[in-house]
């Protein structure tokens, strides 16, 4: 009965783990508005909680939640930064989506670890979900349609019809290339650790599906990102990773002699990224120029030097001045909303002040620490997962310098992995622990059996 109960926990949170990263936000049931949006995705995660409530074991194992206090104590800092911030109703439901999507899902997370330990089960719904992603993308591709808009209006939040991107069931073609570049790292290790011939082949298919739906992103980042993915994975995931980037790299030389169109398109792209003259230019310069107006703005006011203009502020503040005159995709901007600061460390810095951004480094490098440790502390087997786990969640660090995250699947996947990760060797040791008591039985079942059989030829 309880490894049936187990079995039905583990099925049902890779399930939900998998919807996490593929449904679009815009699945929600509509509320009055001073209440919090009820998304697809905030439904799962209460469901998630009752599951666990419901199965899990008065003697579960427990341990300490590496770098909770931190995700709290950036938490606060938001907080406080409302106490003094200039839209107050707008950032108490940011301090309460990171209460929800943030804290209470690493909490989640965490608890799931406890009670069903395997990393490839919970690595391999991502990979799925984003799979399903991938698709979604590919289909939009080569049919010009939006499969979104037959669950949800909105679609998946970028019209295709009106501007042709490819964004799948993300709010923006340059957070679906984010994903993309974030699952190829874990696809990868999985296709180098997994024993069986037929699960390494589904997990490189996916590989090369998250590939192509990057590609159709169509934006520098993420394809910047996937090539911080594909060396990372080089360099962390070992000797058998290694053979397959190599595949892949000489696959992609393949393809862009074959196709030069799609040479020229990154070519051309990737070049106009340093002329001035040229909107992807403007584009590129204005993401840093956005450092120079943060730290400009905070300096106004001591208060907004150390506490920012509070969570949410950017929506609404009016930083037109600071591109009057400028050619390129932002000469129409007069107000700049935060779904167009694309430069997410910046924006932290403005809306939390000098303290809160501060917090928001430490806690990142203090993430990225614990997962080194771990992979330095694992072997050779399990270091390959624990890698794929490291560059995936150094490519959505990285993603920040150049869009503003406001896609919650990206969250959610981020943190899924950093608590997994985080709690690497705890989740193997369980792991192998589970692994020599069903060993253990096995053994002891014939031994049962032949005391019995013994016990009936005596009694004879």
């Amino acid at each position: 009965m309880i490894g049936r109960l187990q079995r039905d926990l583990s099925a049902g949170m890779r399930l939900i783990f998998a919807l996490l990263v593929f449904l679009p936000y815009t699945l929600r049931l509509e509320l009055l508005a001073p209440l919090p949006q009820l998304t697809i995705h905030r439904i799962l995660i209460v469901i998630a909680f009752i599951f666990l409530i419901r199965n899990r074991t008065p003697d579960r194992q427990k341990w300490p939640i590496p770098n909770l206090g931190l995700i709290v104590l950036f938490g606060l800092s938001q907080v406080v930064s409302l106490l003094f911030g200039t839209d107050f109703v707008g950032g108490l439901k940011n301090c309460g989506n990171y209460a929800i999507e943030t804290v209470l899902f690493y909490l989640l997370i965490s608890e799931y670890l406890l009670a069903e330990g395997s990393l490839v089960r919970l690595l391999s719904s991502l990979c799925y979900g984003l799979a399903a992603v991938a698709v979604v993308a590919t289909i939009e591709k080569y049919f010009r349609f939006d499969p979104v808009l037959l669950v949800s209006p909105e679609g998946g939040g970028s019209s295709l019809a009106a501007t042709g991107d490819i964004a799948a069931t993300y709010p923006h073609r340059i957070l679906m290339g984010y994903a993309m570049a974030m699952g190829v790292p874990l696809s990868l290790a999985l296709a180098s650790y997994e024993k069986e011939a037929k699960a390494r082949r589904i997990m490189y298919g996916i590989t090369l599906l998250l590939i192509g739906a990057g590609y159709f992103s169509m934006s520098r980042g993420p394809w910047l990102g996937l090539l911080f993915a594909i060396i990372g994975v080089a360099v962390f995931c070992g000797k058998a990773a290694r053979k397959k980037v190599l595949f892949l790299v000489a696959l992609t030389a393949a393809v862009s002699v074959l196709r030069p169109g799609v040479r020229d398109t990154i070519t051309n792209l990737c070049n106009s990224t340093f002329n001035s003259d040229s909107e992807k230019g403007n584009n590129y310069q204005y993401r840093w120029q956005m450092w120079t107006v943060a730290w400009d703005q905070i300096r106004l006011s001591p208060v907004h030097f150390l506490f920012g203009y509070g969570p949410n502020s950017t929506m609404h503040m009016d930083l037109s001045d600071f591109w009057h005159g400028q050619e390129g995709s932002q000469a129409g901007v007069i107000h700049m909303g935060h779904t167009s600061w694309d430069n997410n460390y910046a924006c932290d810095l403005i809306e939390l002040g000098v303290i809160g951004f501060l917090l928001k480094v430490i806690l990142f490098l203090s993430v990225v620490k614990t997962l080194i440790d771990n992979w330095c502390e694992s072997d050779n087997d399990y270091r390959i997962l624990e890698g794929g786990i490291v560059v995936a969640c150094l490519v959505f660090m990285y993603s920040m310098s150049n869009v503003y995250i406001f896609a919650p699947q990206l969250y959610y996947m981020f943190w899924t992995l950093v608590a997994a990760g985080s709690n690497f060797s705890r989740v193997l040791a369980r792991q192998e622990a589970k692994e020599a008591a069903l060993e253990l039985a096995d053994s002891a079942e014939p031994m049962a059996g032949a005391a019995s059989l013994a016990e009936g030829e005596a009694t004879i």
